[in-house]
Order: C-alpha cells, then sequence, then structure tokens
C-alpha cells in the first residue's frame, strides 16, 4: 500500500508540473488535488485518543465550495490502514465542530479564516487549504499552484500542535516546511 501511495504521489509531482489553466488543466488539477488530500491521509500518523474507538473512521470533511471533491468520491469508503475514510461535505459550521480528522477549507469558506480556528477549537485534525498564508494562520497544509505546477507546503509546527506526525515521504516532497518561530524574548 505504502508503495502505491508514493508511485501516486510521484505522479501527482508529474501531472501538476504538466498543467496549464485550460478546462483540461483545471480538470487535471482537479485531480491532483483530490490525489494530494487523499495521500496526506496515507502519510500522516494521528494518535489513538484522536478516535473514540479503535475501529473510528478516519473522517474528511469537506468545508464550504470544493470544485475537486468528486474525484473524492472514488475514495470514500476505502481502507487508511485499519480504518475507513468517510468523506462528509459541509457548508455548516456546525458539523464541522463534530469533528474531522482531515478538513479541507473550500474557496468561499477562506473569509472565515481569521476565526475559523477559534470556532472549531478541536485537535488532532489535519487541515488543509489553498491560500496565500494558510499555513502561517493555523492551517497544516497548504496546496499552492506555481507558474507550472502544483505544489504544497507543510507547517511542521502546526502538524505537532495537533498532535499530528507527517511521514518523511511527504515532507520530502513538499516545496517547503514552515515552522513558527517564538518571539525572541527580551531580558
Amino acid at each position: 500500500m505504502k508503495l502505491i501511495s508514493r508511485v501516486a504521489v510521484a505522479l501527482v509531482c508529474l501531472f501538476g508540473s504538466q498543467a496549464s489553466l485550460s478546462d483540461d488543466a483545471r480538470f487535471a488539477e482537479y485531480q491532483v488535488k483530490a490525489l494530494f488530500l487523499y495521500n496526506f491521509a496515507n502519510f500522516v500518523e494521528w494518535p489513538l485518543d484522536a478516535f473514540e474507538s479503535g475501529n473510528e473512521n478516519i473522517t474528511m470533511c469537506l468545508y464550504g465550495d470544493v470544485p475537486f471533491g468528486v474525484f473524492l468520491d472514488a475514495v470514500d469508503g476505502t481502507l487508511i490502514g485499519d480504518r475507513e475514510l468517510l468523506l462528509r461535505r459541509t457548508t455548516d459550521i456546525e458539523q464541522i465542530k463534530s469533528g474531522c480528522h482531515i478538513l479541507f477549507v473550500g474557496e468561499d469558506q477562506k473569509v472565515r479564516l481569521p476565526t475559523f480556528w477559534n470556532e472549531i477549537q478541536f485537535v488532532y485534525v489535519l487541515s488543509i487549504g489553498e491560500e496565500q498564508g494558510f499555513a502561517e494562520r493555523g492551517g497544516i497544509v497548504n496546496i499552492m499552484r506555481t507558474t507550472d505546477q502544483v505544489q504544497f507546503e507543510i507547517n511542521i509546527t502546526n502538524a505537532v500542535d495537533q498532535g499530528l506526525f507527517i511521514g518523511s515521504d511527504i515532507l520530502s516532497l513538499a516545496r517547503e516546511i514552515k515552522r513558527n518561530m517564538k518571539p525572541e524574548q527580551t531580558p
């Protein structure tokens, strides 16, 4: 399974480097983003405390307008380790508050980001977005489009703060690994 995921990640990077902004390329970009989310689920470890029971699902929440969500339907119900991946789409923050292990914040909900993390207040969530500064404002993974490819950055400090372990396979593919720096204290 890990080998298959590594190959899929490599294909994502290859596909991402070929895309332009035509309709076909946008379609390919959506596929790449969906594949990123699925592979993040395979390379992140949650502590046992993140689950109420040993057989609880891994819940992937798509909050708001996520145009590539349709590509994730193919992996809804698949196994990630010993747990089933459950896909939940919603525009209702109350459904997000009930808990997600993976959370993607859609385009239409980006305006909520300044206060979003205070509203949901739960831990053990792999938060993924695609907005400049997402990883600096509390998010863990930020998917971005450069001129010729889709890439991602990871805020490792935010991941650790959420109790998550991100595998080295994903870290090695990240465009940038960010760490929150504590302000220097003056004597």
